[in-house]
């Protein structure tokens, strides 16, 4: 009998393939592509979150924008004395700290007397932040970093530090995280964000954590413990898109009673957007800068300080396409002041619980495939993929936490890949030893039931419940000696062809060939309940194929003796023993058992009832229980030689949808004569089998035994004791 079990899979190739798509995992991840796409999703996970409050926030904006360009008389760059300006009036307006978004390293274009009055500025309000950044030059010897700070002027009269505005982009050009500084020369020079925080805090430089403090996963700022990502810089939390934090107009804010926009210039009569002292109108007055942080720095295109950024600012492009805009430079800065004041602080996922994550998916994923198949496998990674990214949304949402995504997912479906290119190589391994082991005597649609439903023939024998089936050519030996060889093996052939095809198509598995013998048997290595049904039906296929192989070999002009062929086929249904069976070196897929023998006795018995197909009761049983396809009729109640116990034995007479009414009234008056038979009704039984006689199709036939032996029981009566079993004298 076929095993049901599945072919144990070993567990060391599915560890092999867990390590391997852990491995080809791990490489993918850090390669750009999919570094882009883990960081893409990492901004995508801003948009899902949605802007965040700053209406309580210390930060206000000032932009050095295209509009305060038209209104400033002199095109920008600027005189100095405007920025001289906007520090008075900002102090004025009760502002803690002015941040410079812009690098003043080249002096006054109009007059150096406006350098002066910037520089007096920054030194008596001491509350001024300038920009500064290091620049790596090349020289025959080699890089050299070089510093690009304010003019000397600038930098001699304001009492703080310059800050750096240095930006660090990731792979795709995005900037997501700010550093805490530089050293240079052996000195912290801290980023501009940190400057003013400096001041606006009041911390002592002290309480400042050196910027490539290792020995902390915290950047100390006085009361701020800023939660680091790399040992020199931590994540920007984004708080909205661009123009989240109050915007006010760089002119707006110069325009007092001293100084005259353009459009007053124009008007020919003063506007004071800042302070209007007839009216104490104006920003001054509203109370927009008290204690706030005040950054300014550029907008305009043509300075080009913009950069890719979570959380940028879409519109509608001229083509209708939506587009993103980049977001301005001194934002950056902005949001990363917001991130440290809240301690709004985003963690990532470390690499060695990323690394654990990816292992245990990946052995997780590939021993589902193992124990309960690819589509299970694939049902579990589609869920393992939802639920995993669902968990990274809800984490970043309620926790402020970064988990990779894109390595898990990586891992995931190169596990799946994996296993599941193994099992098809396996299955095709497979699929390629049974069609070597069986395809010669089962059909190919067999072969592929059995690759598909995983059983495997236990070889070396194995008790099956199944039908053996025996056919034979009726005088076969007179066919060799009327026939050249050559004829004769063109003849066996087609025929054998014709017969082999029926039995294969019916779920046949052929055993042998014995001459003009076919030797199969139904159910077995692939087990189907039908078996018995399916001989049966095979059985009268082949009858009437070889009724088409006649007429054919008469036009052909075969003699005679092949245009009359005849087989006879015998079936039985029982427990036999199939396997492959012979020596070490050389075996065949058979079959054995007093079962099969009892089918052989079938084959050769039907020609002492003058019948083509006969089959035992359990065949006849076995076959209705799943179908009404056949037509049968009871032969008699027998013991064949080599056997003590009756059997009875049935002809399948045709298939019931072909079946001619003059078959079953010859077989009705058949059965009503067996009945008569069976009691002794001597009389009876030969006026019925007489009339069965006539509608016979055989010359040789049923009716014609019966009726012979009922005159001579007649003649020689058996006796009350007789239980009418005929016994063979030969096979």
């Amino acid at each position: 009998m076929s095993s049901k079990k599945k072919k144990r899979k070993p567990v060391g190739v599915y560890l092999l393939i867990a390590g391997l798509a852990f491995l080809v995992s791990s490489f993918l991840s850090n390669i750009p592509t999919f570094r882009s796409v883990e960081l893409d999703f990492r901004d995508l996970l801003f948009e899902i979150r949605g802007p965040l409050s700053v209406e309580d926030s210390p930060i206000v904006l000032i932009p050095i924008s295209d509009e305060a360009d038209s209104e400033i008389p002199q095109k920008y760059p600027w005189p100095t004395n405007v920025y001289a300006k906007l520090i008075e009036n900002l102090n004025k307006a009760g502002i803690d700290v002015i941040v410079f978004d812009v690098i003043f390293d080249q002096p006054d274009q109009y007059d150096l007397k406006n350098d002066t009055l910037f520089a007096n500025a920054l030194k008596k309000y001491g509350n001024v932040v300038l920009a500064g950044d290091f620049r790596e030059e090349d020289y025959e010897d080699g890089k050299s970093q070089t510093t690009l700070f304010p003019q000397q002027i600038l930098q001699a009269n304001n009492p703080n530090p310059v800050g750096l505005v240095d930006v660090n982009p990731n792979t795709d050009g995005a900037i997501r995280t700010y550093s805490f500084g530089t050293t240079f020369n052996n000195k912290d020079y801290y980023k501009l964000g940190i400057e003013a925080l400096i001041i606006y805090d009041g911390i002592s430089r002290d309480s400042v954590s050196n910027v490539d403090d290792n020995t902390s996963h915290s950047f100390l700022l006085g009361k701020h413990r800023i939660q680091k990502d790399a040992i020199n810089s931590f994540i920007i939390n984004y708080y909205g898109e661009e123009g989240h934090f109050p915007v006010y107009d760089f002119a707006e804010v110069i325009d007092d009673a001293d100084y005259t926009t353009t459009m007053e210039r124009d008007a020919g009569f003063d506007i004071n957007a800042f302070d209007d002292p007839d009216f104490e109108e104006g920003w001054l007055y509203e109370g927009v800068f008290e204690n706030k942080i005040a950054i300014i720095g550029a907008t305009m295109p043509a300075l080009k300080d913009f950069y890719k950024t979570p959380l940028m600012k879409t519109e509608i492009n001229s083509l209708g396409e939506k587009e993103e805009l980049l977001r301005p430079g001194y934002e950056i800065h902005a949001h990363a002041i917001q991130t440290i004041l809240d301690g709004n602080y985003i963690s990532r996922q470390s690499a060695t619980t990323v690394l654990l994550l990816m292992a245990l998916f990946s052995l997780l994923l590939v021993f589902i495939n193992r124990f309960f198949g690819p589509v299970w496998g694939g049902i579990s990674m589609f869920s393992f993929m939802g639920g995993y990214t669902f968990i990274v949304i809800q984490t970043f949402l309620n926790a402020n936490l970064f988990l990779n995504l894109t390595a898990i997912l990586l891992t995931l479906f190169a596990a799946q890949v994996g296993t599941i290119a193994y099992q098809y190589f396996v299955e095709q391994k497979e699929k390629r030893r049974i069609q070597g082991m069986f395809s010669s005597y089962v059909s190919p649609k067999l072969v592929e039931q059995m690759v598909e439903s995983g059983t495997d023939p236990e070889l070396g024998g194995d008790q099956v419940y199944m039908t053996a089936f025996f056919s034979d050519i009726e005088s076969f030996s007179t066919f060799s000696e009327q026939m050249s060889p050559t004829q004769l093996v063109t003849l066996i052939n087609e025929y054998l062809t014709s017969m082999t095809n029926i039995l294969t198509d019916k779920g046949g598995t052929l055993d042998k060939y014995i001459g003009d013998a076919i030797v199969a048997f139904f159910g077995a290595p692939l087990p189907f309940e039908d078996h018995a049904l399916r001989a049966c039906i095979a059985s009268q296929l082949m009858q009437k194929e070889l009724n088409v192989l006649r007429e054919k070999w008469q036009k052909d002009g075969w003699p005679d003796i092949v245009a009359n062929m005849k087989n006879r086929i015998g079936m039985n249904t029982g427990e036999m023993i199939t396997g492959n069976m012979g020596s070490a070196n050389r075996f065949n897929y058979t079959m054995m058992g007093d079962n099969v023998n009892l089918a052989a006795r079938c084959e050769s018995g039907a020609k002492a009832f003058g019948v083509y197909n006969m089959i035992t009761e359990s065949t006849k049983i076995e076959a209705e229980k799943f179908g009404n396809d056949c037509v049968f009729r009871y032969l008699d109640k027998i013991v064949v030689k080599g056997r003590t116990q009756p059997v009875k034995m049935f002809e399948v007479a045709d298939l019931r949808s072909e079946a001619s009414q003059e078959l079953f009234d010859c077989i009705g008056l058949y059965e009503q004569g067996m009945e008569k038979y069976l009691s002794q009704n001597w009389d009876e039984a030969i006026n019925l089998f007489g009339k069965s006689l006539e509608l016979e199709i055989h010359e040789n036939n049923p009716s014609l035994i019966l009726l012979d032996r009922a005159k001579e029981l007649k003649k020689n009566p058996p006796g009350n004791a007789w239980d009418g079993v005929f016994v063979m004298k030969s096979k």
